[in-house]
């Protein structure tokens, strides 16, 4: 029967129904380093039939009223951030979800690090050129004023802009790579500063990708710190921990979230909706809200 028979359409939409809407809760945008703007999120979240997408951008709640504003109420937003944190002598990145964007304890702590992000973009733009790869200034310039949240993927962008890479992972490794000893180091919030300022916010914190060599005792450590879940749901590719990730969530009493970690359209495996989870998962993370740290 030919795809685009009425018969095949009802039945892919009955499909559809049938299946469990997901929940993508890590999602980037313009705010800091993603390529699509806040409305283009939702509207991307609406198309894949997410029942709810977390806008959570680095250390930054710039977008998420925008995207509050234009979800119409048939595509859940949830207000994120994800926290550029210190834990263990290394950087983590925390995901706060369900927080008030107007808490003043956590946008002045996003605000420290927002600041020192923008002074370290500065130092690189400086250091790449001190090696011949100038980057022309009204293209720094725009990028400085589109974006709060100045990042690594901001100047691999430029880079390609400026026709010093090919594609972003080159710019990564064969030109940021080598000048990153010259640049301040990233301030960073620790790890149960972050979680308590979350929480304060009246929002739940999940350990974002965690590395592959956390041990129990630091699940156990940052349990005791406050968090709430793990990022179990990611695009992993070969090998994927979410198995064992799972199983540490259920030992020590965290809940289990993930999302597609997108920052535009590319690689297809990261776009917004690619990776998730469901709702009873969703349900048990909304249902920490408020629980005693």
């Amino acid at each position: 029967m030919p795809r685009a028979s009425p018969y095949t359409s009802v039945a892919r939409r009955l499909a559809d129904l049938a299946r469990p809407r997901r929940a993508d809760l890590h999602v980037h945008t313009t705010a800091s380093d993603g390529e699509y703007t806040p409305s283009q999120v939702v509207a991307l979240a609406r198309a894949a039939n997410l029942a709810a997408v977390a806008v959570t951008d680095h250390d930054t709640l710039a977008a998420v009223d925008e995207a509050l504003t234009v979800a119409a109420g048939d595509v859940e937003v949830i207000p994120g951030v994800e926290v550029s944190a210190a834990f263990a002598g290394r950087e983590a990145h925390l995901l706060g979800y369900f927080v008030r964007t107007d808490h003043p304890g956590l946008n002045a702590a996003l605000e420290q690090v927002r600041a020192a992000r923008r002074e370290r973009f500065r130092e690189y733009v400086a250091a790449l050129a001190a090696r011949g790869l100038a980057l022309q200034d009204d293209r720094v310039r725009l990028t400085e004023e589109a974006s709060v949240s100045l990042g690594r993927r901001h100047l691999a962008r430029l880079l390609v802009a400026c026709g010093h890479a090919r594609h972003w992972a080159e710019a990564f490794h064969r030109h940021l790579g080598p000048v990153a000893g010259r640049v301040r180091p990233k301030v960073l919030v620790p790890a149960g500063e972050a979680i308590r300022l979350v929480r304060e916010a009246g929002g739940v914190c999940s350990l974002a990708h965690p590395p592959r060599d956390l041990t129990d005792d630091d699940f156990r450590a940052l349990a005791g710190l406050g968090l709430d879940a793990v990022e179990a749901e990611y695009p992993w590719g070969r090998q994927s921990p979410a198995a064992r990730l799972r199983e540490v969530a259920a030992r020590f009493g965290l809940a289990v979230t993930g999302g597609s970690d997108c920052h535009g359209p590319d690689p297809p495996r990261r776009r917004v909706g690619a990776h998730g989870v469901g709702p009873d998962e969703l349900g048990a993370l909304r249902d920490r809200r408020g629980r005693p740290g």
